[in-house]
């Protein structure tokens, strides 16, 4: 489940929806903490993994403690909150990771202070450093806590990864995934082209992948520049069943009235059930059909 509880981002990346100015307008609200309770007993209940933060800026609501309160009491095992880091202070993440969270994903968009500071508008390169120490003192009162960075590479920074670790070497890091740039519309930066980074990739990767093992960082990335190119991927079937995105004016599907039934008496009125098992006798060529452009990352 991916909950979004503002529509708003302090910070735009030129990378991201949030540089489209139109996309922007359309946006407004915040949601109503004295909504989380039944947010969680409507949804939270099944949920597997609570992402806070998907498209907007999570650490811009007031009440994060609350949705993190809220997760652990409907038993959730994995609650997870992602962020730009540009407003993270020590207290707030001691606070946090103390309510139950269990991993904190960092989006990061270039290894030098030129570059991250060129695609993270209105950003501060040595805001993020300064967070990134933050969450390394806060490790060592909780080491449980999992920091996982997320890379979003273009033809621009990709090559900056191979300073990676001379820069973010020092930083707790548990995991780190490289995930190429997606076309999400009118966005600033429109350089969508893989064509000078495909020649080097398995380089690139192949130094990277050597010092995760030597850190002992796990590595989510597309294994080869093969599967970095071909993008069908069969887990995307399940997308509409275990994917539930939730912000101040959206919530899943336009036909769950959320705040009238919950979501196992919604699957047994649209009789999901069936449908999945449906799914299962269908032809492998429909089924491939049926699949989307999703990359296929693997995690060593």
């Amino acid at each position: 489940m991916h909950f979004d509880p503002v529509n708003a981002c302090n910070l735009r990346c030129k990378m991201c929806y949030f540089s489209d100015e139109e996309f922007v307008k359309k946006l407004k609200g915040t949601f109503d903490k004295k909504e989380l309770p039944r947010l969680g007993e409507v949804v939270l209940k099944q949920a597997l993994k609570l992402q806070i933060g998907c498209g907007s800026e999570p650490t811009l609501y007031q009440d994060i403690d609350e949705i993190i309160k809220v997760a652990k009491n409907y038993g959730v095992p994995q609650i997870s909150l992602t962020t730009n880091a540009n407003l993270l202070t020590k207290d707030k993440l001691l606070r946090w990771t103390e309510s139950g969270l269990n991993e904190i994903i960092v989006s990061l968009h270039g290894v030098t202070e030129g570059t991250y500071n060129n695609f993270m508008q209105k950003a501060d390169y040595q805001r993020f450093l300064q967070s990134l120490t933050y969450i390394n003192e806060v490790k060592e009162v909780f080491p449980e806590l999992s920091l996982r960075i997320n890379y979003t590479f273009n033809e621009d920074n990709f090559d900056e990864l191979k300073d990676f670790f001379k820069v973010f070497g020092s930083y707790r890091i548990n995991k780190l995934q490289l995930r190429p740039i997606s076309n999400l519309g009118n966005t600033s930066y429109q350089n969508f082209s893989m064509d000078k980074i495909l020649p080097v990739y398995d380089q690139t990767l192949s130094l990277i992948s050597d010092e995760c093992k030597k850190r002992n960082i796990s590595l989510i990335a597309a294994s080869s520049k093969d599967h970095l190119v071909s993008k069908k991927n069969k887990a995307s079937l399940i997308y509409n069943y275990t994917y539930c995105y939730i912000s101040p004016t959206d919530f899943w599907h336009e036909d769950f009235d959320w705040k009238e039934e919950t979501y196992v008496e919604y699957a047994r009125r649209k009789k999901i059930s069936n449908e999945l098992l449906r799914n299962i006798f269908t032809s492998s060529k429909k089924l491939e059909y049926l699949q989307t452009e999703n990359l296929n990352y693997k995690i060593s």
